[in-house]
């Protein structure tokens, strides 16, 4: 679960609460594991992108969260397939914080040359 983000450059820190938290290079963003808790209620898992002051998106996973579904966002968050977005479906205040590439050329839609019934052409010769 933790070796993805730990590859792709991930920090690791933990701390004496029983909590550790994995941040990516850039600083915008983080997953936080409470991997110590006695209580039944609350986040085991919080997840933010932005500055943890001042996130633009939260998620929290409970105690009761399959860990594969902790995990699978976790290795949804430092996935490099693209998304295809219009320009006004981004926020505005986040568009500085993506990487936008021009979309990639489609091949032309070229109809195939037909052939005949047989594979072959018939002809006469004289």
């Amino acid at each position: 679960m933790y070796t993805p983000l730990l590859t792709r450059g991930w920090s690791h820190s933990v701390k004496t609460d029983g909590t550790q938290t994995f941040l990516p290079p850039d600083g915008l963003g983080g997953v936080r594991h409470q991997y110590a808790t006695t209580r039944s209620e609350g986040p085991t898992w919080r997840a933010w992108g932005g500055y943890p002051s001042e996130p633009h998106w939260q998620a929290q996973f409970s105690a009761a969260a399959p860990t594969t579904l902790a995990a699978a966002f976790t290795a949804s968050l430092i996935s490099t397939e693209p998304l295809h977005r219009a320009v006004k479906q981004i926020p505005i205040h986040t568009r500085r914080h993506l990487y936008v590439a021009p979309r990639a050329p489609q091949p032309p839609n070229r109809p195939t040359p037909a052939m005949s019934p047989t594979g072959h052409t018939t002809g006469r010769t004289r």
